[in-house]
């Protein structure tokens, strides 16, 4: 699995791809990528040519900026995108 992240400067350090990864290690066929900017975006998952699913969560840009922590806020997004909530 491969985290990546599209972010504003100023919120980046906050957001913890490397946590996610280590989280989720043992997903294959799987991508996830963050994005957490003043601007927004489209929330649209796809299947690349390699057949890997991309997983776009998007991170409210206020929470982040004035939260502490938000490896709570990312690892229960992505649960809830990969169908591990119950």
């Amino acid at each position: 699995m491969v985290v990546v992240k599209v972010v504003d400067q100023d919120v980046s350090d906050k957001v913890d791809t490397k946590y996610i990864s280590d989280q989720f290690a043992h997903v294959k066929n799987i991508d996830i990528i963050f994005i957490c900017t003043r601007e927004g975006g489209e929330e649209d998952d796809w299947v690349d040519e390699d057949g890997i699913r991309q997983i776009v969560i998007h991170l409210p840009y206020q929470e982040v900026k004035k939260a502490v922590d938000i490896r709570p806020l990312m690892l229960t997004k992505a649960q809830e995108k990969l169908g591990l909530v119950a």
